[in-house]
């Protein structure tokens, strides 16, 4: 085998997306996405095309990995491999070209996050330098029924995002993962609750799935956050596997309202990188 690796170009989105999912189609948790959803998945997450790699083999698509980068840091935002051509060395040539090219461009820092029990890609990110951090978690939960939300007063109203992340920021958002950052919170709808609440969320069906939610500091602990849950328009709230484990008073706020962890769950990881 005599792989071609080359940078990924702005039109390869709709083949890439028949790479990705043939490359997460076996994973606990399959990662379907339509060439449309994984557009809007790498501006999101600031995927530059030209700091990200793919793998050919007799010119069929292999191997991938997409790179994003902020200022000095940088993340991998997927990296997979179709399953005809895994354990044959193209998931580590294209990790670390993608590498070289993220160094490259002035990262000094790089993160992921892998699934929990996918032994292999932790294996592989290890020996490219990565250490694992800290666990990333999800949860599930039922909207807080109609007898709580009827003896409470108000709604949840549309804002701007751009207001929705000023205050997060203000309210305490620290250190969260690449996709819990505000740059990538930018891109998703945003509702307040009286001014005092804010929350970030997409609906799918009969899901809410909930990115960020905060509170005045000077208004908590009166149910202000169980408020705005229990106005979401869905029956059930997912929370992505994106909350990190040391955020102590998410976990407490989601467990008060009979959220339940999901059994998967990721491992941030980091490497640092040699500049220039």
């Amino acid at each position: 085998m005599n792989p071609e690796v080359r940078t990924l170009r702005a039109q390869d989105v709709a083949w890439l997306a028949d790479l990705h999912n043939a490359a997460f189609a076996d994973y606990p948790v399959p990662a379907v996405l339509d060439a449309s959803s994984l557009g809007f998945y790498l501006t999101e997450t600031d995927v530059d095309p030209a700091l990200s790699r793919v793998a050919f083999v007799d010119g069929a698509p292999a191997s991938f990995c997409l790179g994003a980068l902020r200022g000095d840091r940088a993340s991998i935002r997927g990296e997979g491999t179709a399953p005809g051509f895994r354990r044959s060395g193209l998931g580590r040539l294209v990790l670390e070209q993608t590498l070289e090219a993220l160094a490259a461009a002035g990262a000094r820092t790089v993160t992921l996050e892998v699934l929990n029990g996918n032994d292999a890609a932790v294996g592989l990110y290890r020996r490219s330098g990565f250490e694992q951090r800290r666990r990333l978690l999800g949860y599930r939960l039922a909207r807080p029924g109609r007898g709580l939300r009827s003896r409470l007063s108000g709604g949840l109203a549309e804002c701007e995002t751009e207001t929705a992340i000023d205050r997060l920021s203000r309210w305490g958002w620290r250190d969260p993962p690449w996709q819990l950052e505000t740059e990538s919170l930018a891109h998703i709808p945003a509702q307040h609750l009286d001014g005092r609440a804010v929350l970030l969320g997409k609906r799918r069906g009969d899901h809410f799935w909930l990115y960020a939610l905060a509170v005045d500091p000077e208004r908590r602990r009166k149910g202000l956050a169980t408020r705005a849950v229990s106005l979401l328009p869905a029956a059930w709230v997912g929370v992505p596997a994106l909350v990190p484990e040391e955020w102590w008073e998410a976990g407490a706020l989601l467990r008060s309202l009979a959220a339940e962890t999901e059994s998967h769950w990721q491992w941030e990881m980091r490497r640092s990188l040699a500049s220039g």
